[in-house]
């Protein structure tokens, strides 16, 4: 971990950020910087709920973020050949935040996956219509705040209870850990981009063996 890189983005400084990114891109593995990037903006989202920082500076932080990943989405190359699977997906209701959503979303994309992206602040019933109408192999739910608990596990409640295909549902976001997975009834979760993908991956894989 780059903790010069962590801090530049919890000081939201631009400059420095970009600066870092550039010369860390030399020697380093860019999910590992993208990782970095990602814990200093849950970081800016964190101090925003202790209303240390205002709105004004987890939009900006935010913002920066975006930029930097139009920088490393080349390092993430496409893989062609067979679809691996359906992933329905979308920040849950009441939390309007995208960027840990929009990097799972390109690297699914990237890693083979067909994604439906539901967007933020999605209703429960909402996505048991996604669900429903696309049938797929996953179901994922992101939320960056911790007041996102009460609509994933609703959420979660209303598909288990309304859905009867067997259904991978995995949850994502910086405040995800095993309590939280448990407690919600998610079958796997993480607050790291690259172990999403690899715990994804591997109930793929296991869903198909099954058939």
């Amino acid at each position: 971990m780059s903790e010069e890189l962590v801090n530049a983005m919890l000081e939201v400084d631009e400059e420095k950020i970009f600066t870092l990114v550039e010369n860390q891109l030399k020697t380093r593995d860019p999910m590992a910087i993208l990782e970095d990037l990602k814990e200093g903006l849950a970081k800016v989202g964190t101090l925003f709920e202790k209303e240390e920082y205002f709105l004004s500076d987890l939009v900006f932080a935010a913002e920066i973020f975006k930029e930097v990943m139009k920088k490393l989405e080349p390092f993430f190359p496409k893989k062609e050949g067979e679809v691996k699977g359906t992933i329905v997906m979308g920040t849950v209701e009441g939390d309007f935040h995208d960027i840990g959503k929009n990097i799972m979303a390109d690297l699914l994309r990237f890693n083979g996956y067909i994604v439906e992206d539901l967007g933020v602040d999605v209703a429960p019933e909402t996505f048991l219509e996604a669900v429903q109408k696309t049938q797929p192999d996953v179901l994922g739910l992101t939320g960056l705040l911790t007041a996102a608990f009460a609509p994933m596990k609703k959420t979660i409640d209303l598909i288990r209870k309304n859905y009867s295909n067997k259904l991978i549902i995995a949850v994502g976001g910086a405040p995800i850990n095993e309590k939280w997975i448990r407690d919600v009834g998610a079958d796997f979760g993480a607050n790291n981009a690259s172990v999403g993908i690899k715990l994804i991956n591997e109930a793929i894989k296991k869903k198909n063996q099954r058939k």
